[in-house]
């Protein structure tokens, strides 16, 4: 029982201190020190018994809650990667103005090649792409061989649009006003319904003989302005059975409704023409003389 009483001097206390019971004990402890620092068993167990908790424990404090806002981020970003993905795919794939016009919308930017502005250019109606630019200016930055790209940007009343070369200096900038655009983006737009639906037309409708052969009688210049693109009439489905003239004028152009029937549905077909042209086919559906003046 000595061995396990204090030492009572100071050789009791060197002997006991060099006694194997103590030197095996320091000779584990400090393996076990050497064995942890090669090879980090203790974090590594301390790894695993936290990933086994780690569902039970609660999602609380600082590391946590950056934890949250890193993945919040992240799912923010890839939404947003993806909403610009699928604008711009809708803008490679656009056929008109129109289908820019609502990608803007969103409130994005859209780029085109400008291979791809000049095809959506040459769909206009003549008068209506030459409203929004002129051909020869087109055909200027054209010829120059430096005309890359088209840059499309949302402005608080219509859209922004920049002629860009490869080095993304502006060759040409324009802006399209809410008017233009709305008229670009009617264009001539289809409803599934009457004339009698439409109370614009009530005052005004005629069938489509009496229209159409009043329509006949005027010089070429004016028909056009009237109707621009009278072969696409050629390529509805149907036949015309009546026509409506709208009583309202709207930043110089009168809306025309074209009632179109076929075996399944009847349908109306919208076209914006020049106030003066249409006023001249009013003048001459009613039988009165023409007047400069224009009253509706």
């Amino acid at each position: 029982m000595d061995s396990w009483t204090a030492p009572t001097d100071f050789n009791a206390w060197i002997r006991r201190s060099f006694s194997l019971r103590p030197l095996v004990l320091v000779l584990v402890l400090g393996l076990v020190g050497i064995s942890e620092l090669r090879f980090d068993w203790t974090e590594q167990l301390i790894g695993r018994f936290l990933l086994t908790t780690n569902a039970h424990r609660p999602e609380s404090g600082a590391i946590w809650e950056k934890g949250h806002r890193t993945a919040t981020a992240l799912q923010t970003l890839n939404q947003i990667i993806t909403d610009q993905q699928t604008i711009q795919r809708e803008a490679r794939e656009a056929q008109s103005f129109s289908q820019i016009a609502q990608t803007l919308a969103k409130g994005r930017d859209v780029i085109l090649a400008a291979s791809h502005f000049q095809m959506l250019y040459n769909a206009l109606p003549t008068e209506r792409a030459g409203e929004l630019l002129s051909p020869y200016t087109l055909i200027r930055m054209h010829s120059q061989d430096q005309w890359d790209r088209t840059f499309f940007e949302p402005a608080d009343q219509g859209l922004n649009i920049y002629f860009l070369n490869r080095d993304n200096r502006v060759l040409h900038q324009l802006q399209i006003d809410a008017r233009l655009l709305a008229q670009i983006e009617q264009g001539e737009t289809v409803r599934r319904e009457s004339l009698d639906h439409l109370p614009q037309f009530n005052e005004r409708i005629y069938t489509a003989e009496v229209f159409f052969s009043a329509l006949e009688q005027m010089p070429e210049d004016i028909r056009r302005n009237i109707i621009s693109w009278p072969e696409n009439l050629l390529k509805a489905p149907g036949r015309a059975r009546r026509a409506g003239i709208s009583d309202e004028v709207l930043s110089g152009y009168i809306e025309i409704g074209l009632e179109m029937e076929d075996a399944q549905r009847t349908r109306v077909i919208l076209i914006q023409g020049r106030d003066w042209a249409v006023a001249r086919l009013r003048s001459a559906l009613e039988g009165e003389a023409f007047q400069n003046e224009i009253e509706f």
